[in-house]
């Protein structure tokens, strides 16, 4: 095949759709998952068990990702919301993908400053590395990584009950 300039242009454009569809497969699961009354859009309700700012920021996440202001996300919004959420980042580029990707000794484990390659949790990283690394070797592994990204689909499904 003949990579003209034109079909150049193409590749860029190629590349994101891949991109696209696969975060618009976790929106999918994710919304799947939190659903609760099936009608195939999310309330602020349904909504909060997948943003681990939700204490803090979840409400303003939710409104900010409310487009048309309808009070409900659907899948697309939903995939714009979670964009900046580190679960959501991790399996939408493949989790073995992400680890190979941020693994920058190829040691097969991650280290906290390498975490914060694929973290967007800012200054928080440090605090989501330690609740992913379940054997507290001060690592991660691909298995620790992969669990730590679908505990927030697990966690829409199964959202934490109040205390009364």
């Amino acid at each position: 095949m003949n990579l003209t300039p034109n079909r150049l242009l193409l590749v860029p454009l190629f590349l994101a759709t891949l991109s696209f569809a696969s975060e618009t497969e976790v929106a999918r699961r994710a919304l799947q998952a939190a659903d609760k009354n099936h009608d195939e859009k999310l309330d602020l309700g349904e909504y909060l068990p997948l943003d681990v700012q939700a204490r803090h920021h979840g409400a303003q996440h939710f409104e900010n990702g409310d487009a048309n202001a309808d009070g409900f996300l659907d899948v697309t919004e939903l995939a714009a919301t979670l964009h900046k959420q580190t679960w959501f980042a991790i399996l939408s580029e493949g989790t073995e993908a992400c680890f190979a990707r941020i693994d920058a000794d190829n040691d097969g484990k991650l280290t906290v400053p390498e975490y914060r390659q694929t973290s967007r949790m800012g200054g928080h990283a440090e605090q989501h590395f330690k609740g992913a690394d379940t054997n507290q070797d001060g690592f991660l592994d691909l298995s620790e990584l992969a669990a730590h990204a679908e505990h927030r689909l697990v966690a829409a499904a199964n959202p934490k009950k109040k205390k009364s």
